[in-house]
């Protein structure tokens, strides 16, 4: 540690991305809040007590992203350190107080238990048809075959969009998560950002004349804190939705069927006790941690694990280290598949508590289940096996090669057939 407990570490080159759970480790052991220097200077907290408390507290530490607030403080918003420039407001994720609970007031009813159950069958049916189009051929890939289209077309349609064109839109967010910035596929992506934001405000004013029982007609219609919202507004809310059901679901599927591929006692077990799979997506949750940071800015000077925070500072948290604690869990560092308690941090805390958590709860457990039914003997080829390279933000696969036992097709229904 330098300066009285301050540290001058690149949390953005590859030797600490590559290492971050070590570093992470060391850290919470040694400083769990510490001030790093780098980029202007920031907050890192890693155990599980101090990041739960910032979690909770959405008035001290605010998600909104603001630079040019009137009070004075430059919100930094929640998309890390320093924010990548192609970065839009997140519509959900970057306000507060009483808009963002107006907000979430109005999306709740959409992302219940109780509605993602009524929504099983077509889940089921799109899951169905995926795995058919590759049961035969005995080979695949599993994220870019399967774990990719299925939220995809789930997510979609959950906005009222255009479900069979869920390509189009799973390229460009999965090439902005799982490419480096130097990749000419992230490239590609990053150039098409307009043309997207472009296509989800022209769907949101298609939805004003042409109302449905969606998501977006429920945005266009909504009055937040007594106001309408604005086309920017309901465009960055649509493009944090999207961006958050497509890649996130498939990053904790992917992650999974790479752990079951690659610990074949677990896949065993699961296939013999499909009962235990909603325990083993809580604990791939708390092990992977999908969304694995963000950050936040101190509305008020507070003290934090024993350090002094000042108003305006930015405080970067992570889930996963939190989720890796091991004085909250045992075993932190293996994966447990019927882990009984786990009160992991993988869906936030509070009142920003991931908004999406129940569907990427049952659609999870829904695809695992399948996959282990339909092609359960897969075998990864992890000469090809592509994690995301570079990113702290997110953890999830670019690519997962497999083989497996060719079996005849179910029939499924086209789920895009009119």
């Amino acid at each position: 540690m330098e300066g009285g407990g301050s540290i001058d570490v690149d949390h953005q080159a590859p030797d600490f991305i590559a290492r971050r759970h070590d570093r992470y480790g060391e850290l919470r052991e040694r400083c769990p809040v510490v001030f790093n220097q780098r980029y202007g200077g920031f907050w890192m907290v890693t155990d599980y007590e101090s990041v739960a408390a910032v979690a909770r507290d959405n008035e001290t530490f605010a998600h909104k992203y603001e630079p040019d607030a009137d009070d004075g403080i430059s919100y930094h918003g929640i998309c890390g350190i320093p924010r990548p420039p192609y970065v839009p407001r997140m519509g959900v994720s970057e306000i507060d107080g009483p808009e963002h609970a107006d907000l979430r007031r109005l999306l709740n009813p959409y992302m219940t238990p109780r509605m993602v159950e009524r929504q099983r069958p077509r889940m089921e049916a799109v899951s169905a048809w995926f795995l058919d189009q590759i049961v035969e051929a005995g080979v695949a890939d599993l994220v870019l075959d399967y774990a990719t289209p299925v939220p995809a077309v789930l997510t979609l349609e959950l906005m009222g969009m255009e479900s069979s064109n869920w390509k189009h839109y799973a390229d460009f967010f999965h090439a902005t998560s799982s490419y480096e910035p130097g990749d000419p596929r992230f490239r590609s992506a990053v150039a098409r950002r307009d043309d997207m934001w472009a296509e989800l405000a022209g769907f949101a004013a298609y939805r004003r004349d042409n109302p449905a029982d969606d998501v977006t007609t429920a945005l266009v219609s909504a009055v937040i804190d007594g106001r309408a919202l604005s086309d920017d507004e309901i465009t960055g809310i649509m493009w944090n939705l999207v961006a958050g059901g497509l890649d996130t679901t498939t990053s904790l599927v992917s992650w999974g069927l790479h752990h079951l591929g690659t610990n074949h006692d677990d896949r065993s077990r699961l296939i013999e006790d499909p009962g235990l799979i909603g325990a083993a997506v809580e604990e791939f949750l708390r092990f992977y941690s999908p969304s694995e940071t963000l950050t936040r800015t101190a509305t008020r000077d507070v003290e934090l694990g024993g350090r002094q925070i000042r108003r305006g500072d930015v405080v970067f948290i992570s889930w996963v280290a939190a989720n890796h604690d091991p004085s909250v869990f045992d075993g932190a560092g293996e994966v447990r598949i019927d882990r009984a308690v786990n009160k992991h941090l993988a869906f936030g805390l509070g009142g920003h508590r991931c908004i999406g958590s129940s569907i990427a709860r049952i659609e999870s457990q829904l695809m695992l289940g399948d996959v282990l039914r339909c092609v359960g003997d897969y075998q990864i080829d992890l000469d090809t096996f592509t994690p995301y390279p570079g990113n702290l933000l997110m953890t999830g696969v670019v690519s997962m090669p497999v083989t497996f036992t060719p079996t005849a097709r179910s029939g499924a229904t086209d789920p895009f057939a009119r």
